[in-house]
């Protein structure tokens, strides 16, 4: 006989976990990490360079430009030896990625390597960032219409809020990781959104086919949970495989797409968690007020 979890029983516990991660890992990003924005938002240049000598340190990069160009950040990546050099744009663009450049070559002559250079400027980056921010608002809409037309309206609230608890809960841990927003951030937060929902609606499929012959036979709470149960394993290899996949990304592809992988491993794991305890909890809860009610 297959074991029973009361996930719906739980469901009080469930909300005060996320509201307490929610709340607090944007407390803790807002106000103690401060959101960093890459140079997609911000607008910038970015120079990876590698320097082959020992003892380099992202300290001693930053004192090289010092009078020379203004509000430069070195961050090392990769290896010891591998460093991002991110400067804003006051003015030509190209100028300022020059004088990175010159700065860097002068100082290590051939010793260094420039490995790729990025420019983007402020108006664009302004652009850039409102585009991604309604490019999730639309996703969010989008996948609201399509479960009220699939299922029901009262599906469609509680997978909505569901999405948002996970897009909250996942930008709220990045900030407080102190990573960066970029392109390929907004890229993983909306894959995330479409690999949640699919869970969600694999659950909610479930509990509209048992809706059918047994809802008359159980109280609607207890034909949720049994819904869930039976879509358990379902889930959880799913979300194993998934996870074990974009654990390999994260380690060894690289810091290119290290902020990518990493927005993915958290929205896997709170995504899951999610389809388990919240999206269907939410749509107990508001059948039971709507039935009061009525």
């Amino acid at each position: 006989m297959k074991r029973k979890f009361n996930f719906i029983g739980k469901r009080y516990l469930a909300y005060a976990i996320s509201l307490l991660l929610i709340v607090g890992s944007w407390v803790y990003g807002v106000f103690v990490k401060g959101p960093q924005f890459g140079i997609d938002f911000t607008g910038g240049v970015l120079v990876q360079v590698k320097v082959e000598e020992e003892g380099i340190t992202t300290g001693r990069l930053r004192e090289l430009f010092k009078g020379k160009v203004d509000g430069v950040t070195v961050q090392n990546i990769e290896s010891e030896n591998e460093f991002l050099i991110k400067a804003p744009v006051i003015g030509d663009p190209n100028k300022v990625t020059e004088k990175v450049t010159h700065t860097v070559k002068e100082a290590f002559g051939s010793k260094a390597e420039i490995r790729r250079v990025e420019m983007i400027g402020p108006t664009v980056g302004k652009e850039l960032r409102e585009k991604g921010t309604m490019a999730l608002i639309y996703a969010l809409i989008g996948i609201l219409l399509y479960v009220a037309w699939r299922f029901e309206p009262i599906f469609a609230f509680g997978a909505i809020l569901a999405l948002v608890h996970d897009t909250l809960a996942t930008i709220g841990i990045f900030m407080s990781v102190g990573r960066e927003f970029s392109l390929p951030v907004i890229a993983a937060l909306l894959t995330v959104i479409g690999y949640s929902i699919n869970d969600t609606i694999v659950v909610y499929d479930r509990i509209r086919e048992n809706m059918k012959v047994l809802l008359r036979s159980k109280p609607f709470e207890e034909l949720v949970n049994d819904s869930i149960n039976q879509t358990l394993s379902r889930t959880l290899i799913t979300s194993l495989t998934t996870f074990f996949v974009v654990l390999c990304l994260y380690l060894f592809g690289g810091g290119v797409i290290n902020d990518f992988a990493f927005v993915l491993l958290v929205g896997i794991i709170v995504g899951t968690y999610s389809s388990i305890f919240i999206a269907s909890a939410i749509v107990v809860d508001w059948y039971k007020y709507v039935k009061k009610m009525k």
